[in-house]
């Protein structure tokens, strides 16, 4: 059985060196930020690379029209930190308005101290709510998750905010 290894381990040890750029061009877009700087970052990002004898091309995409002049005055810079990032020599850029891809930026979840603990419910209450609500339903199993559901919110609206 093969050994799972992560990227970065497989940077350090003795990988064809498309591989590591591979690697490396798949990091580009998380980095994005740290290589061409954040005032770029936020209104660019990069979108596709072809492989030719002239070097990598890096095609851009800028949000904006206002935005392209810019970046293209920043051409030989950001060509410059994308071949320092990625080891290589030669890298051209292609850099057009298009569609930017906003990084996500997903919150960590809540320590256990700070989350709110579930909500649990007697079966009586169930029971109850169930009977209420079968009345006027004919359909069982969606008459039971409406009575879960209400009994739930009963339960959270009495607890202290």
């Amino acid at each position: 059985m093969t050994e799972i290894i992560k990227p970065a381990d497989a940077l350090k040890g003795s990988v064809p060196y498309s591989l590591k750029l591979s690697l490396k061009l798949a990091e580009l877009e998380k980095q994005w930020q740290e290589v061409v700087g954040t005032a770029a970052a936020e209104r660019s990002c990069p979108v596709s690379c072809e492989f030719s004898e002239d070097g990598l091309l890096i095609a851009i995409h800028v949000d904006s029209p206002g935005v392209l002049p810019a970046l293209k005055s920043r051409k030989p810079m950001i060509a410059r930190s994308i071949c320092s990032y990625l080891c290589v020599k030669n890298v051209r850029l292609e850099i057009k308005v298009g569609k930017v891809k906003k990084p996500s930026f997903v919150k960590d979840p809540l320590p256990d101290h700070l989350r709110r603990a579930p909500v649990l419910i007697s079966e009586s209450s169930l029971q109850k709510n169930k009977n209420e609500i079968c009345s006027d339903i004919s359909d069982e199993e969606l008459a039971e998750s409406l009575a879960k559901l209400k009994t739930v919110i009963e339960k959270r609206n009495r607890r202290k905010k």
